[in-house]
């Protein structure tokens, strides 16, 4: 029976990737939905929509006073940007209810010429503090989405000093990383999450010290008895996670929260025991309250625990006659859902139970002890005895075929557009097209500008070196504890050094570095690095500096540094991530943008977390099964996971210099820049030679996906 929505302030936001969810979420009482195109999804491996189906889907939840919200939240490369003008101008046509985004290319196409388009700032923007939520407001976004890292404290702290609405995940897959801020998959794959794409690379087993474990993988994220705090906080949006997952789980999930929602103060307590019995039903892994109640839980990320989804039932002990044998250890259904899983760390396969046999006889269902045999399906993969077998599904919760969601789909009649609506919107179309800048021919540069990455102000004295332009130091209070000790009055020396503003600044962090900010421009400098919305705000009412955006002010597209140069950037850095073809597109439009910077030389970070890694010492290699390794580091309450081998773009800077890049940047914080092997590196640089065991690739060559 299909849920009758009743009105109310709480959005309980549901998600689909599939026809079967959407119509699963509808049925169970989500008041909005949110899903992703065939392009530009965060969750590309997902079934998606195609554009005509968007349409259908957001007429009928109009019918029913529900919401549906497009997730556009990738980053966009150069050469994408006109099939982004006229998907934006059909989702403007189609009337969608808001749009989520991370790349602020797609912020100021929109704002510009589809303003019709309510704007909500994707989780993957890391928007995780006061300052950052004011700036979107500042920036015409309607709703803010949270990072997942935050306690209701600072929540609650966030919602006293913006008006904008705030959205925040309730229920779904934790990543290790804070979202946004993973370069992992694509260090290891060319497969980029912030492209959508991403192959789980923290999913994976680790050897720490020949220990096998599972470092960096998460819990699930579960807040249903968190509601009413997280309500009281401020938010107005509750968002469950699960675009890859099936109608069944988001038809068992929506419907227990809705449950609790709905409950009178004096059934809470019945509504909640079973909302939680639903959800035992949709097999995740192990929950975690994640980061609300302030502190970190010692469940939200276990090494001794498989990162996989469902329920243990037991081990393959034997493979025979089309069938595979284990002893389960619960009950097993006909219809239900098993996954094998490999003993190695490879991706398991999932299927429907259609047979069950105990010894000769064929069963409806199994109790928990029994030895089973399971009839594998006709392309049911490859599997070996030990594998795991894992409960992943259980009776239906939501039974209309794919079949029958089309058929509904294609019943749903779209409302007409005017001839007005529709001419209007081809002109909005027909000017963004125009507002795309032109490239131009490669511009070669003879010499390029040099900026070295130290650790320490002690590092002030590469700047007597005459191929150093500038120098870039942490801001930390390490650093301006050691800038007391050190003579940084050569007034030559002050206008060449960038102070670099870390990416996250939780809670009273941020006031902190507003003060520090204000101190180093009182004492001349004004050269400050920074890395996420959140920074802009330290600069407030100071004058005389120039602003500077790292890597992580994420820049694939000439929109986007048009985006960060309206902020108030007077400089860029190139995405770490970026690939070759993609960097010459934006150098070809570098006459009409802002200087943009290409880190030639860098430790490589490839997730910041607020999550401790726990058994592992600092400094320590995990190594992978295929043998490359990852050092952990603690900094002021984050974990720093980095690639053993740093990444390195020497032995192409004659390349870089063809396309027109004038900047570049050599990071050496981690070895400091007047050690033995900061001079390795710069003399290698000088040379334009690469370096041995160094990632010299990562995506310039092989292409970013």
């Amino acid at each position: 029976m299909t849920h009758q929505k009743t009105s109310r302030k709480t959005e309980l936001l549901a998600p689909v990737g599939s026809l079967e969810s959407f119509f699963a979420a509808l049925e169970n009482g989500a008041d909005a939905v949110y899903c992703g195109l065939k392009e530009f999804s965060a969750r590309a491996k997902a079934k998606n929509f195609t554009l005509p189906e968007v349409e259908r889907m957001a007429a009928h939840a109009h019918r029913q006073q529900r919401r549906l919200y497009i997730a556009l939240n990738t980053l966009i490369k150069e050469k994408e940007l006109p099939q982004l003008v006229g998907i934006l101008a059909d989702l403007a046509g189609i009337g969608v209810d808001g749009l989520i985004i991370q790349d602020l290319g797609v912020w100021r196409l929109a704002r510009n010429h589809f303003p019709q388009l309510p704007l909500h700032a994707s989780t993957q923007l890391a928007v995780h503090n006061a300052a950052g939520v004011g700036m979107l407001e500042q920036m015409g976004f309607t709703r803010a989405v949270l990072a997942r890292e935050l306690s209701l404290a600072e929540i609650g702290a966030i919602r006293q000093r913006s008006t904008i609405e705030l959205e925040h995940f309730v229920h779904g897959a934790l990543c290790f990383s804070v979202s946004g801020q993973c370069l992992f998959s694509s260090a290891v794959s060319s497969m980029s999450g912030n492209r959508g794409r991403c192959a789980q690379p923290c999913r994976r087993r680790y050897l720490n010290r020949q220990q096998p474990g599972y470092h960096f993988s998460t819990s699930d994220f579960c807040a249903l008895s968190q509601l009413p705090q997280l309500l009281k906080a401020g938010v107005v949006s509750l968002k469950i996670e699960g675009r890859m997952k099936s109608a069944e789980y988001v038809a068992r999930v929506v419907a227990a929260y809705r449950l609790v929602l709905d409950a009178p103060e004096s059934g809470r307590k019945q509504a909640m025991q079973e909302a939680e019995e639903q959800l035992a039903l949709s097999f995740g892994r192990q929950a975690t309250k994640g980061f609300l109640s302030g502190s970190v839980p010692a469940g939200i990320a276990d090494s001794s625990r498989q990162g996989t989804l469902g329920k243990h039932l037991g081990e393959v002990t034997s493979l025979r006659g089309g069938m595979l044998g284990f002893v389960t250890g619960d009950r097993l259904h006909v219809g239900d859902r098993i996954r094998i899983q490999p003993q190695n760390d490879q991706a398991g396969t999932g299927f429907t139970v259609r047979e069950l046999w105990i010894e000769q006889k064929k069963l409806k269902a199994v109790k928990g002890g029994d030895f089973v045999r399971v009839r594998i399906p006709d392309k049911g993969g490859f599997f070996q005895v030990g594998d795991k077998v894992f409960k992943v599904g259980g009776k239906a919760a939501f039974t209309l075929s794919p079949e029958a969601c089309r058929a509904t789909l294609d019943q749903v009649a779209v409302p007409d557009k005017s001839s007005v609506h529709k001419e209007s919107l081809g002109q909005a179309r027909a000017q963004a097209l125009a507002s795309l800048l032109p490239g131009s021919a490669p511009q070669a540069v003879s010499t390029q500008t040099l900026t070295v990455r130290g650790r320490e102000p002690q590092d002030f004295r590469i700047l007597d070196e005459p191929s150093v332009a500038s120098l870039e130091l942490p801001l930390t209070p390490e650093t301006l504890v050691a800038l007391k000790k050190v003579d940084h009055q050569r007034a030559d020396w002050q206008g060449r050094v960038i102070w670099e503003i870390p990416p996250m600044l939780f809670g009273g962090e941020w006031d902190e570095y507003r003060r520090a900010v204000g101190m180093l421009a009182g004492q001349g400098f004004c050269r400050f690095r920074l890395n996420n919305l959140g920074h802009l705000p330290l600069f407030a009412g100071l004058s005389g500096l120039t602003l500077l955006g790292g890597f992580r002010c994420y820049t694939l597209n000439s929109q986007a540094a048009l985006a960060w140069q309206e902020l108030g950037l007077a400089g860029l850095t190139a995405d770490l991530e970026d690939d070759r073809k993609n960097l010459q597109e934006l150098f070809r439009r570098g006459v009409h943008l802002p200087p943009l910077a290409a880190t030639v030389y860098s430790p490589l970070v490839v997730m910041l977390s607020r999550i401790p890694v726990r058994g592992v010492r600092p400094g320590s290699v995990l190594r992978a099964e295929g043998g490359e390794g990852y050092r952990v580091f603690q900094h002021h309450g984050l974990t720093e996971v980095q690639a053993e081998q740093d990444f390195s773009l020497l032995g192409f800077l004659g390349a870089l210099k063809g396309m027109g890049c004038a900047w570049i940047i050599a990071d050496l914080s981690h070895c400091g820049a007047i050690s033995a092997r900061g001079r390795q590196v710069l003399a290698a640089l000088a040379a334009d030679q690469p370096l041995p065991e160094t990632t010299t690739f990562f995506n310039y060559e092989r292409g970013l996906a």
